[in-house]
């Protein structure tokens, strides 16, 4: 054989050999083992291993409850004489009727015929149409007391045509400009509408004072606030006879926080405004009531004066609360059932009255 050729079989073998080796050896390795040759001298071989960063844990983000919504609601001021205005509720008539969106409280009470009639309370809030502006009822006079408000009518029963003076009740009444009539029909005692520049100026020229000799008689959250207990209140519906002359609603929005009133089953909308009429606290007071005897129209004596039943519905649930009144003149004292005083939430209020809590309804 050639020398050539004997030396690429020698170097084959070897790589042969280097081969076989290779594999024995990493046959013996376990699957831990590192392959790192150790030096000749014996000197042990320090392997450092970075550890596997644990993941920091992420906590889940907290739940921030909605934001309160945003509406215009003039708080009432106790420097401020308020005005109280009545409107007409009989019949269609009157709609849309000015002024129970704007007014900071409002009262619904019978009067004759099982139909309700309204008296709207004025903070430095009256808009540009406010009416039908109707007639006094005398026991509607105890509630305008209550404010010390300078009380605006549109003529009077015999009852409060008497008390008003009795009682020395500031009042803006037919004598005086604060009027007008919609329509040239003067058959249609529904058309009389008054306005916030025109009862004010019929206050200057009347020379009444605009200080009140009473403090107001409702405190307000800071935050909307539920009072504890009571039973969900989302629907209500409110009867004032068995007949349903009369009836009113109320549908919690829970976006708004707030009720959408309704009027005999249908959305009740602000002339000044066209919107529904938008309300945060509903105070129900059980009045018991009489025919006054021998009264041609049927007009009835409100009995006010003592102490009695209702709801406080706010936040789409209604409690139970006392109301007490010791006198035509004196504030309505509202305790709810854990014996706390009422406190409202900042928005619309209004007071039903009604003869029977039966005549109350709402899930």
């Amino acid at each position: 054989m050639p020398g050539k050729q004997k030396l690429l079989a020698v170097l084959l073998l070897l790589v042969l050999f280097c081969f076989s080796s290779c594999g024995e050896q990493q046959a013996n390795l376990g699957d831990g083992d590192l392959q790192t040759p150790a030096p000749a001298d014996g000197t042990p071989i320090i392997i450092e291993v970075e550890p596997t960063p644990t993941p920091t844990p992420t906590s889940e983000p907290e739940e921030t409850p909605p934001p309160e919504p945003e509406f215009n609601f003039v708080v009432p001021d106790s420097s401020i004489r308020p005005v109280a205005v009545m409107i007409d509720n009989q019949g269609d008539k009157v709609l849309p009727q000015g002024g129970i969106a704007q007014a900071q409280i409002v009262y619904e009470i019978l009067t004759e015929y099982n139909i309700t009639r309204y008296m709207a309370l004025f903070w430095g809030t009256m808009p540009e149409m406010i009416g039908p502006v109707r007639s006094s009822r005398h026991y509607f006079l105890d509630f305008s007391m209550e404010y010390d408000a300078i009380y605006t009518h549109f003529g009077w029963s015999d009852y409060a045509k008497a008390d008003i003076p009795k009682l020395k009740i500031d009042n803006i009444h037919w004598d005086g400009k604060a009027f007008w009539d919609l329509t040239d029909d003067p058959n249609n005692w529904q058309d009389t509408y008054t306005s916030g520049e025109r009862i004010m100026k019929e206050i200057e020229r009347r020379k009444y004072s605009t200080t009140p000799k009473k403090p107001f008689p409702f405190r307000y959250h800071e935050e909307m606030t539920i009072p504890a207990g009571g039973q969900a209140a989302e629907d209500i519906t409110i009867k004032f006879s068995s007949n349903g002359a009369s009836t009113c609603g109320y549908i919690y929005d829970p976006e708004i926080r707030a009720y959408k009133r309704t009027r005999m089953g249908k959305p009740q909308i602000e002339r000044n405004t066209g919107e529904q009429v938008v309300v945060h606290n509903i105070i129900i007071q059980k009045m018991t009531s009489q025919p006054i005897p021998n009264d041609n129209y049927g007009r009835i004596n409100l009995n006010d004066i003592g102490t009695g039943d209702g709801w406080y519905i706010t936040g789409g649930k209604a409690v139970k609360l006392t109301w007490s009144k010791s006198a035509r003149d004196a504030q309505t004292v509202y305790t709810l059932e854990s014996g706390e005083p009422l406190v409202l939430n900042k928005g619309q209020t209004w007071i039903e009255v009604v003869p029977s809590l039966k005549y109350v309804e709402f899930k």
